[in-house]
């Protein structure tokens, strides 16, 4: 009997070593998911997290940028998601803030609209399966019709963000290719690298979004 629980013991310890190795592996991966964007932008800073996701900070066409990779597996997803915030700082003082989130779910903790009390009406040809929140006054809106319009064409964008010091996208660039057992780490997503030409179209339409919010001085190269 005892030999048939020492097997047994060895047997778990082997699997577990497996799937930790199996794991340990994924997250290699997942810190060259944002290997490309030195192409694009000129890095000043490049972390990761314990589940291999990276954020790294640095400037684009003379704005200061951010990119920060999120892993959601909450349990109302039907597969896990992995979600690139790209934030663009705005030069100066602004008023006015804008929380637009897609398919609104409690799920997406991200947006801070959540806790914002201020609905906003949008334009007319804005998306109409989205929320709107300012958490004091929105910007003028007019201003952005068009940016806004262009970007949530892309069904892959998820939220959009104004502050006054900040302008953030969110948008969907990895879904997992299988539901994972419960821990985040075993989530399995395509693990090529994120094309540096998508990050910067990504950007680029930011900068046009910060042109027609805050004038000349948002950007030097948004066209």
């Amino acid at each position: 009997m005892q030999i048939v629980i020492g097997l047994i013991l060895v047997g778990i310890a082997l699997l577990s070593w497996r799937i930790y190795r199996h794991q340990q592996a994924e997250i290699r991966k997942r810190t060259q998911l944002l290997s490309e964007s030195n192409k694009v932008i000129t890095i000043s800073k490049h972390t990761t997290d314990r589940f291999g996701l990276g954020q790294l900070t640095g400037t684009f066409a003379g704005n200061n940028v951010s990119l920060k990779l999120e892993l959601d597996n909450h349990p109302s997803r039907s597969e896990p998601l992995m979600w690139l915030h790209i934030s663009l700082q705005r030069p100066g003082t602004h008023a006015g803030s804008l929380d637009i989130l897609m398919k609104p779910d409690k799920a997406d903790e991200f947006s801070p609209g959540w806790e914002w009390s201020r609905p906003i009406t949008p334009l007319k040809c804005w998306p109409q399966h989205a929320r709107y929140m300012s958490r004091e006054r929105p910007p003028v809106l007019q201003h952005i019709d068009t940016d806004i319009r262009s970007l949530f064409a892309d069904q892959n964008i998820k939220a959009l963000l104004i502050l006054p010091d900040t302008i953030r996208l969110t948008y969907l660039i990895k879904q997992a290719q299988t539901k994972p057992l419960p821990l985040i780490a075993n989530a399995k997503f395509d693990m090529t690298p994120i094309d540096s030409a998508e990050i910067a179209a990504l950007i680029r339409q930011l900068q046009k979004l910060a042109f027609n919010l805050d004038g000349e001085g948002a950007q030097n190269e948004a066209a």
